[in-house]
């Protein structure tokens, strides 16, 4: 009779390459109200993307490429939210010298 070993089968890990995409997926949703946390949220979806992309994790990939969109989207709004404030802000001092 020969022994016959059991095969055990480790459960795959794709914690960082799952926060990575959620993190890239809210950051994405909420680029126009709320642009410092989806820039923040980019910075988090890039680094989990890429330390899951090394690890070759499921979702890794999408988590990276949706970091970068959120991350651009949130810059580039921070930039126009400022120009328009400081525009509302001339606007009004020029309005309440009168």
């Amino acid at each position: 009779m020969t022994d016959t070993k059991p095969v055990v089968v480790e459960p795959a890990n794709n914690t960082l390459g799952i926060i990575s995409l959620v993190a890239g997926i809210v950051g994405v949703l909420l680029f126009i109200c709320c642009s410092y946390i989806s820039v923040v949220l980019g910075i988090a979806a890039l680094i989990c993307g890429i330390l899951a992309y090394q690890q070759k994790q499921q979702y890794a990939l999408a988590g990276i490429i949706l970091g970068a969109i959120s991350l651009v989207l949130g810059i580039i709004f921070v930039i126009i939210g400022q120009a328009l404030f400081r525009e509302l802000m001339f606007i009004l001092e020029r309005e309440m010298r009168f």
